[in-house]
């Protein structure tokens, strides 16, 4: 018990020290440094999905949410790279972040992004070629991102029931 009632005590005594106006000098002084964040106030990051589930790409294929989720754990864990039109590598534009979304989401403009999409978020430097792409993905030039990967392909047969 008196270990409580000592707890309290000093507890009490620590509260009132510092935060009830004591009159006792403070032991030390801090000083202060100012520091700046966001010095830049525009981000440069864009949000793109690499892959939605069940949905046609450009090239007419089709993914499954368990081979979408395979393909970005396999490119977070091996590549993380970036590259300019599958051409050459570039660092001055880069996903910063790259996951599966766990739920279903809408856009700011009224768009809906699938859950188990494989999204990612790049940021684009401050150089000449990240502010050149930068300037295209704010102008819609640069609207998307493509995964650029091999696969072994399974044709399907139309049935006529679509």
């Amino acid at each position: 018990m008196s270990d409580k009632k000592d707890f309290l005590e000093a507890f009490t005594s620590f509260l009132e020290k510092h935060f009830e106006g004591s009159t006792q000098e403070p032991e030390h002084t801090e000083e202060f440094t100012p520091v700046t964040k966001a010095v830049n106030e525009e981000q440069r990051k864009a949000l793109f999905v690499a892959l939605a589930p069940e949905v046609e790409d450009l090239h007419g294929d089709i993914y499954s949410a368990e081979e979408i989720e395979k393909a970005c754990h396999n490119y977070n864990v091996h590549c993380g790279k970036a590259n300019l039109f599958h051409e050459t590598e570039i660092a001055d534009a880069f996903p910063v972040e790259s996951y599966i979304n766990p739920v279903e989401f809408s856009l700011e403009d009224g768009r809906v992004v699938q859950k188990g999409s494989w999204l990612q978020l790049w940021h684009f430097e401050e150089t000449e070629l990240g502010e050149a792409l930068w300037k295209s993905v704010k102008e819609g030039n640069i609207n998307g991102i493509s995964i650029g990967c091999l696969a072994t392909v399974e044709e399907l047969e139309n049935d006529g029931t679509e």
